[in-house]
């Protein structure tokens, strides 16, 4: 399996791991703030991924440092030699995925804001790589009837093109249910889904 065909793998994955379990999660409680949202997240992609982990040396890390900058997970390939020596971070050969994780309770949307920049400079600060990569942000505030809610304003898409996926939970007006919504700018899979039922 190449780079490319695991990065299919890992995103589709990570899309259904947002859907299905971490919105049953916040919907019976198990997430509070933004540790147990990231924690979920590496519990449930650790289990869907675990035959290809071991196959092909991939690893989940939280808080991985990556071009100057703290990621709050990264889905990494290791060097296959057995004999490390040094630091287990030496190792990595290859970041196939990054993603930034925020939870906040109403409040402003900076925080949310800093993480799309964090985002930005990752994809263009050298050396451009292909890692794809994924804001997964709860936002517990109501917002207005639209048919998708992008985070992403119009020039930001330009950067975002073929390289990011947005991931959210948030309320809207028309509904008393929240809402769980993939809004992918990548080529991979279909451009959005939404969900706002437990099934």
């Amino acid at each position: 399996m190449n780079v490319k065909q695991l990065q299919l793998l890992i995103d589709q994955t990570i899309k259904d791991v947002w859907v299905k379990n971490i919105f049953e999660d916040y919907q019976s409680s198990y997430l509070l703030k933004e540790d147990t949202l990231k924690n979920a997240l590496y519990y449930h992609l650790r289990n869907q991924l675990q035959s290809i982990l071991a196959k092909y040396n991939l690893r989940i890390f939280t808080e991985f440092h990556y071009k100057g900058l703290i990621a709050d997970l990264a889905i990494v390939v290791l060097n296959g030699l057995d004999d490390h020596t040094g630091h287990l971070k030496d190792e990595v050969i290859d970041v196939l995925a990054i993603i930034e994780v925020k939870y906040k309770h109403g409040g402003s949307l900076a925080p949310f804001e800093n993480d799309l920049e964090k985002v930005n400079k990752y994809i263009t600060t050298k050396p451009i790589d292909q890692s794809l990569f994924y804001v997964a942000f709860i936002h517990e505030a109501i917002y207005e009837i639209t048919s998708e809610r992008s985070w992403l304003t119009e020039d930001q898409k330009h950067w975002a093109d073929d390289r990011l996926t947005e991931l959210s939970i948030y309320y809207r007006e028309d509904e008393s249910e929240p809402i769980c919504e993939v809004i992918s700018h990548t080529h991979f899979t279909a451009k959005s889904y939404k969900r706002n039922k437990l099934i």
